[in-house]
């Protein structure tokens, strides 16, 4: 194992942006805590600084709009890709191959749970992107997010509340003509299930009602520990599933691990496989699934430098272009793979006691993913999130090495 000594400066010098911040450590994920998503953690803090337009969060973030150099194709048809559009990019989609996207999603319809109307829907009504998108083809969604135990369960006992977001949500669409919803609900009570599910079902009969051609999506948890998701009843439904196949270690960690793991190991537990096969036994057809992966990574402080370590303390959530900015491009730190879960990392002694682990997807972690879902014949692969790689080509054109037309028929002809 290599290990670099560097010296520690201070977190926002190497980051620089709010993307990075240090999140609250919680417990291990399981059904008697509460466990908190990057997604959820992420709107805590980002809330904080009321950035109403694009070029705040551009400044925040340096988005670059360098132009980057893109492979030329498109989407091959017999998979979906899909990627969510967060706010806090900003205009980072100025970048985007949209050629290679099947699908986008704005993120987010921040439901106000009393109410049902939103807190804040950003910059959906205005924002260039769906314009972009839907000049090459993609599709275009709305997320729909309702984050936390409390607000879900303020909002599934609130019938009046459920009928006023439907409402809104259908003159949202309408207003950018476009495709569907994503629902991303995290943190349901276990108690609210059966409600939660007829909630899926009145969404869907009304949106499908005002538009036949309306698609409605629902997120699944990478572990659905509260059994939540009672898919024989909704699966008619919902026309695509989209797994968060992330979130396997966080800020919640105890030990190191990757962010996604590949597949189940003494070391690492459960990874990406278990969880497609757990939503396969429950009756997810794989030709309606779309398995998200990480454009980011978890790094914490530790007393050890080996795999799976105690952890000493939290770190951040780096996205993949701070990755590659401070610790790759910079600082030269070796990559180092572990095949069993099929992630790459980085080891950094800080000093004599304390050392910092980092895991993340990259190409090569990615590439046996994306392998594996094709052979698999799942319906294709889904990002959180877009933007997260600003500036850098490689995962783009993984993309299209991958789930391109022109390259998977260049592919078949050398065959």
């Amino acid at each position: 194992m290599k290990i670099v000594l560097i010296t520690i400066i201070p977190l926002i010098l190497i980051f620089g942006c709010t993307n990075d911040i240090k999140e609250k450590k919680t417990l291990q994920p399981s059904p008697e805590n509460n466990f908190i998503s990057k997604r959820h953690l992420q709107e805590i803090t980002l809330a904080r600084l009321g950035y109403k337009t694009e070029q705040e969060w551009d400044n925040l973030h340096k988005i670059s709009h360098k132009k980057v150099l893109h492979k030329k194709g498109k989407v091959d048809t017999n998979y979906r890709t899909f990627g969510w559009h967060p706010y806090f990019n900003g205009s980072s989609y100025k970048t985007y191959n949209f050629s290679m996207l099947w699908g986008i999603s704005y993120f987010s319809y921040s439901v106000h749970p009393q109410t049902g109307r939103y807190k804040n829907i950003h910059q959906w009504k205005t924002t260039a992107l769906i314009d972009s998108a839907k000049a090459h083809n993609s599709k275009v969604f709305l997320t729909v997010s309702n984050f936390g135990k409390k607000n879900n369960t303020i909002f599934l006992n609130n019938p009046k509340a459920q009928n006023t977001l439907i409402d809104s949500i259908s003159n949202l669409l309408a207003h950018r003509n476009a495709n569907g919803i994503t629902i991303d609900f995290e943190g349901i009570p276990k108690n609210t299930k059966d409600k939660f599910t007829k909630f899926i079902v009145l969404i869907s009969n009304k949106l499908k009602a005002i538009n036949p051609e309306y698609m409605i999506s629902l997120s699944l948890y990478a572990m659905d520990w509260n059994d939540i998701f009672d898919i024989h009843h909704i699966d008619p439904y919902i026309d695509f599933y989209t797994l968060m196949g992330y979130d396997y270690y966080g800020s919640f960690s105890k030990t190191t691990g990757p962010v996604t793991p590949f597949i189940t190991s003494n070391k690492f537990g459960k990874g990406l496989q278990a969880s497609v096969q757990n939503y396969s036994n429950k009756g997810v057809n794989f030709k309606k699934l779309i398995v998200g992966l990480p454009y980011y990574g978890a790094e914490w402080y530790t007393n050890s430098p080996e795999t799976g370590a105690n952890v000493v303390e939290f770190k951040s959530h780096p996205s993949y272009k701070s990755i590659r900015k401070a610790y790759i491009d910079s600082l030269k730190i070796p990559l180092q793979f572990d095949p069993t879960s099929a992630s790459s990392y980085i080891v950094i002694k800080d000093n004599d006691s304390t050392f910092r682990q980092l895991y993340f997807e990259d190409v090569k972690s990615l590439s046996i993913k994306y392998d594996w879902i094709k052979n698999t014949k799942i319906s294709g692969v889904g990002f959180w999130c877009l933007g997260y790689d600003n500036g850098y080509p490689e995962l783009w054109d993984l993309l299209y090495e991958k789930f391109s037309e022109e390259h998977n028929k260049n592919s078949t002809q050398h065959q």
